[in-house]
């Protein structure tokens, strides 16, 4: 990350030299555009103002999906909130506070966003910008305040400078959440375990309502989102969500998208967005308004610091693959793997095209410039995690590296939405990574657990690295759906078939639990006991350890 100071400079002379006004408080605007049209979230600048105590009035009302934080630097993280448009005021502002107490007594920081920076158009969600302002590597709480009344509090951690030394970092690590097909359990027990920040790796929604547990009314009255107020009802709901505002309120996040986001199974295909099976997907026009909808409202949403150009044609409308420098101890890569890949090898049916297809059925899975990178993305995540000083190299995917297959003997059946229609980029990438030191995968999307090594070509090449891949917090497990496959997705089967992993369970949802010390990582992965509308306890489903220096995955 480039130092911050740095770039708020930068921001501000940007600002000058395109002949803008330097920025008054937090700005005017509902997201200050930059240099050629792209977003920029507006810097918080500390001024003096008087804050209601902590608690008063009524936060739901006020702010009903509370707070998060996100995207952290050494100086400062990105604020999040969101006003209730019957409680706002637009003639009074909205003011922040950040302390190093939770009850306040100890403040650092405050300050005040322009009312006119509240938009409907944005939902009335808000982003503030700290950097710049706190201590590297510390905790600290905020809250915002409107009309008299406080928000809930939430807290944030500042990353280390990139050259200090860190005994000790621990990440909580989800992926897939789906309001009508589960419960947020698991998010409400992550909000009780200490750790350092919480990493997302996509679908924090999804697209559809088709099979309700809990019910969501999308405005189009269809079962497929379509329309940004369909998304926006989906976003609304799941932050509606006790469990879910508890773990943005208590952990800074980092997050990335897959699918989901969208609709399933989103590619590019070169001039425009594709959704198979999705409603509007034979409609070019309309797929692709929808796309931009779902990216600006994912912007919005998040608590997150991306390149976000709403203007710019695809696939440059958003690149969100950015690194987290913590100390000298690890980075993670964060990327994206949906808004540069190439189209599927075989076809846009489900079953048979895309979905357990047999492998004689799909050589073109296997061609050579088939990538779900892209050149200049694929590039940084090499340069990134080769050249990175720090001890840990880490990779956030939202989709698994290792190859799945379903039998050892034809008809050898794959996936061809992941890798495994992508294969010589893969082999490309692990030959490339091949030789760097504790590189570490971190994986979501498949709704299952699993721990593999990497191979520079598989079964028996050489070992590049270790893979931990956590099930769905909030979805339909991937071996307790789609009778008779979920048959062939038990943990023994894969197992059996694929021997780089050391585990794969797809009966149960849950998260990974993912600490990195000088001499090793070591990853707990807990899972739910059931899906129920009371809370359960999780269990430790299982324990990993990889030593420094070493490529052995121990099972503990």
């Amino acid at each position: 990350m480039p130092p911050v100071m740095d770039r708020r400079d930068f921001l501000r002379m940007a600002g000058l030299l395109a002949g803008t006004a330097a920025m008054q408080g937090c700005g005017d605007s509902a997201g200050a555009a930059g240099a050629a049209g792209m977003e920029t979230i507006p810097l918080a600048v500390p001024q003096a103002v008087t804050l209601p105590a902590p608690g008063s009035g009524d936060a739901a009302t006020v702010f009903p999906f509370s707070v998060a934080s996100g995207d952290p630097t050494p100086s400062g993280a990105v604020l999040w909130t969101r006003l209730a448009p019957a409680a706002f005021k637009p003639d009074e502002d909205v003011l922040w506070q950040i302390a190093e107490d939770e009850a306040f007594t100890k403040p650092v920081v405050a300050g005040r966003i322009r009312a006119a920076q509240v938009q409907a158009r944005n939902d009335h969600t808000l982003k503030l910008d700290v950097d710049g302002l706190l201590q590297a590597n510390r905790f600290y709480f905020y809250r915002f305040a409107h009309a008299g009344t406080s928000s809930r509090i939430g807290r944030l951690r500042t990353l280390p400078r990139a050259d200090e030394p860190v005994a000790s970092l621990k990440l909580l690590v989800a992926s897939c959440q789906d309001y009508t097909l589960s419960y947020f359990h698991a998010f409400g027990e992550m909000a009780t375990v200490e750790a350092d920040y919480l990493v997302h790796l996509g679908d924090f929604i999804y697209e559809s309502a088709i099979v309700p547990l809990r019910h969501i009314a999308l405005p189009s009255g269809a079962m497929y989102a379509s329309s940004r107020d369909d998304l926006l009802t989906i976003y609304r709901t799941h932050r509606s969500d006790a469990n879910l505002r508890a773990v943005l309120e208590r952990h800074t996040l980092i997050a990335t998208f897959d699918d989901h986001e969208f609709a399933n199974d989103l590619y590019f295909d070169g001039t425009r967005p594709r959704g198979p099976g999705h409603p509007l997907d034979d409609d070019a026009v309309a797929m692709t308004a929808y796309v931009r909808a779902a990216l600006d409202v994912w912007y919005r949403y998040l608590p997150v610091r991306v390149r976000y150009t709403p203007a710019a044609s695809f696939p440059d409308v958003m690149d969100v693959e950015r690194s987290f420098r913590f100390g000298t101890l690890a980075e993670l890569a964060l990327t994206e793997l949906r808004m540069h890949r190439s189209p599927h090898p075989c076809g846009e049916g489900s079953f048979g095209e895309r979905q357990l297809v047999m492998e004689a059925s799909c050589t073109a899975r296997n061609d050579a410039g088939r990538t779900m990178l892209g050149s200049a993305q694929k590039q940084w995540i090499l340069s990134t995690l080769k050249t990175s000083p720090a001890q840990w190299r880490v990779l956030g995917l939202p989709i698994p590296f290792s190859p799945i297959r379903i039998a050892q003997q034809p008809p050898t059946v794959y996936e061809v939405d992941h890798w495994d229609g992508y294969t010589a980029e893969r082999a490309e990438l692990l030959s490339a990574l091949k030789g760097t030191p504790n590189l570490v995968v971190l994986a979501g999307d498949m709704h299952a657990f699993a721990a593999a090594t990497l191979r520079d070509g598989y079964p028996d090449g050489a070992v590049v690295g270790t893979e931990f891949t956590t099930s769905c917090a909030a979805a339909t497990p991937i071996a307790t759906i789609n009778p008779p496959a979920n048959v062939f997705l038990q943990g023994p089967n894969i197992t059996l078939n694929n021997p780089h992993f050391a585990l794969w369970d797809g009966t149960r949802n849950g998260w990974l639990e993912v600490v990195f010390t000088p001499a090793d990582c070591t990853v707990t992965m807990r899972a739910m006991q059931a899906q129920l509308p009371v809370a359960n306890p999780s269990l430790a489903l299982a324990h990993f350890r990889v030593q420094a220096g070493s490529t052995t995955l121990q099972t503990l």
